[in-house]
């Protein structure tokens, strides 16, 4: 179960969010749950010693849709999607993960035809929708949209190269718009920021 300061403390939620340490406590189901790449998980058996699948079925999109329960409490905490194909191994194509157990979709993990990750969803504060979303081109994260506040609209886009965020925009006042530039060097470092003092969506003043 997810410690229960992270479900009543939201400020806590939102620390743990941010620097994504929950992850660090569920490592162990996380590591079941969201492989690095699908090809892990292809075969479609269950890959935490003593779960069970509980059903599968196909989806009306024609793919087939296989429930995991991790504790054999008889609800599952994963739920995999498979392509089945004649000429090679099923392929993963989705993966949900309900981390502390409420039923509802915490992780969500999307991957392409090659096996490689390209969206993950997450859940912080476990209300039911995602308040970080990471995309990723050929298996690299490419941006992250982050929700800070848990108000339901993503305000802060981290941009990556190399597996390093390199800039950083933010929507402070929560009008849509970018308002605020950062831009990092590849130790991580702020070097140059950038406000838009107008309203317009236009960064207006630049400071080295």
């Amino acid at each position: 179960m997810v410690p229960s300061r992270f479900r009543n403390d939201p400020a806590l939620a939102k620390e743990a969010l941010s620097m994504r340490s929950w992850t660090l406590l569920l490592l162990p189901l996380l590591l079941t749950a969201c492989p690095k790449t699908a090809a892990v998980a292809t075969a479609g058996a269950v890959a935490a010693p003593g779960a069970e699948v509980l059903t599968v079925s196909t989806t009306p999109d024609g793919l087939t849709e296989q429930k995991v329960d991790l504790d054999r409490d008889g609800k599952p905490e994963i739920t995999n999607y498979f392509r089945e194909r004649t000429d090679a191994p099923r392929l993963l194509l989705r993966k949900d993960t309900d981390l502390n157990r409420d039923g509802r979709i915490d992780v969500r993990a999307e991957f392409d035809d090659g096996g490689q990750r390209v969206k993950e969803q997450l859940d912080g504060d476990f209300d039911g929708r995602a308040d970080w979303v990471d995309h990723y081109i050929v298996g690299k994260r490419t941006v992250s949209e982050v929700d800070t506040d848990f108000n339901g609209t993503f305000d802060l886009f981290k941009y990556y190269e190399s597996g390093v965020v390199r800039r950083k925009e933010r929507d402070s006042d929560g009008d849509g718009r970018i308002d605020a530039w950062e831009y990092l060097n590849e130790a991580g470092a702020v070097v140059k920021t950038g406000k838009d003092v107008d309203g317009d969506g236009k960064m207006d003043v630049r400071e080295q």
